[in-house]
């Protein structure tokens, strides 16, 4: 396997030689499968690099509602409904990604919500420690164990999502090459990116690999992170990284120093793998609930069906234990925001109240994280 600097190595190698025969732009080297070609105009022809994005709040802590929504089919509708909101900052899928989506005009509906009567900050969520067999990426003949950097299946039974070592230099270049994910969406305006699958360094599958390569799956984590915001805020400064889930994490300098929020899914109400059932699963309030029989039979059909088919779920995690984290990733300085999955409003009105006692910035949806929901005073 490739070790974790050779790719950068080779890179200065060939610019070096290139500059001595005064060559000012030398070729990527990656691999053309890697290589992708986003759209990055406006309908005007201009660069959305160039268009001004919004004035950026103080500090991420001033926003007060915010909206996460990763449907890949926008519509027009849809988009005019998000630039009349309220919402101060939306996390949105990186959708000319999407297979069957490359000429979606994301660029122009980013410059639309850059431009509303109320200016939203535009996240681009990412899944930085898992392939999906959705993305432009993905390669016909790809399986768990080939290339040997998939790991294995997602733990909690999300089809077509597989956990990486997220080290390897071939799943590095996706995202870090020329022509790769992080250009394309510096070039169609994001103001920053929101990481998924973090926790990555914790999949029994990945540990493994992990192992075998020698390498520790954490420290490995917290350079990977720091290398997609080093290359986002080579080109812009101001490029905001917020990291989902992982909140532990907060315990390491290093890492703390990377980002600049972290966002916590169901802190309180989950739902299935996707989005069976679609949500209102309460975790175990406090430690001594999780696996007892009282906290079981408290639970719908539905949700029983998600704890007992997946014994590494949240379900089996106490908002006690989640709550800690976070509090102690805010002590730390961190921004917190938390991502429910509710649909009854009595449990909606309980989150956003609950969460906004604790100084967190709550939003909660679905488990699909597929529809627009209205800001919530």
């Amino acid at each position: 396997m490739a070790r974790r600097y050779l790719l950068g190595l080779i890179f200065l190698f060939i610019l070096l030689a290139c500059s001595l025969q005064g060559v000012s732009n030398p070729e990527s080297t990656s691999d053309s499968d890697s290589a992708q070609d986003f759209p990055s105009e406006t309908e005007d022809g201009a660069s959305s690099q160039d268009s001004e994005s919004p004035q950026q709040v103080g500090s991420l802590g001033e926003i007060e509602q915010w909206l996460y929504l990763i449907d890949v089919n926008l519509d027009q509708g849809t988009v005019n409904e998000i630039a009349a909101s309220s919402y101060d900052m939306l996390v949105i899928d990186f959708i000319i990604s999407e297979s069957e989506n490359r000429d979606y005009p994301l660029a122009e509906v980013i410059a639309q919500w850059h431009s509303a009567a109320h200016p939203k900050l535009v996240l681009a969520y990412i899944d930085i420690g898992e392939a999906e067999s959705y993305r432009t990426y993905w390669q016909p003949d790809w399986q768990v164990g080939d290339p040997e950097w998939i790991a294995g299946d997602d733990p909690d039974g999300w089809e077509e999502n597989y956990p990486v070592a997220f080290w390897w230099d071939e799943w590095r270049e996706i995202w870090l090459g020329e022509a790769g994910y992080l250009q394309g969406i510096l070039d169609v305006g994001f103001d920053g990116v929101y990481l998924d699958w973090v926790e990555a360094y914790s999949d029994e599958n990945v540990i493994e690999l992990a192992e075998q390569d020698g390498v520790d799956p954490v420290q490995e984590m917290i350079w990977w992170v720091g290398d997609i915001a080093e290359f986002l805020r080579e080109q812009k400064s101001n490029s905001i990284v917020i990291s989902q889930n992982a909140a532990e994490l907060a315990e390491y300098p290093d890492f703390v120093e990377l980002i600049d929020a972290i966002a916590q899914e169901q802190v309180w109400f989950d739902g299935g793998a996707d989005n069976d059932p679609p949500g209102d699963c309460p975790l175990p309030s406090t430690d001594a609930q999780i696996d007892t029989v009282e906290y079981s039979q408290s639970l719908s059909p539905g949700c029983l069906q998600t704890y007992e088919d997946y014994p590494e779920s949240t379900l089996h995690v106490s908002s006690e234990e989640y709550i800690n984290s976070l509090q102690d990733a805010q002590a730390a300085g961190i921004t917190i925001f938390t991502v429910d999955y509710a649909l009854e409003p009595d449990n909606i009105a309980w989150v956003y109240a609950t969460s906004r006692a604790l100084g967190f910035i709550p939003f909660v949806s679905n488990r699909a994280l597929d529809q627009y929901v209205a800001p919530v005073p």
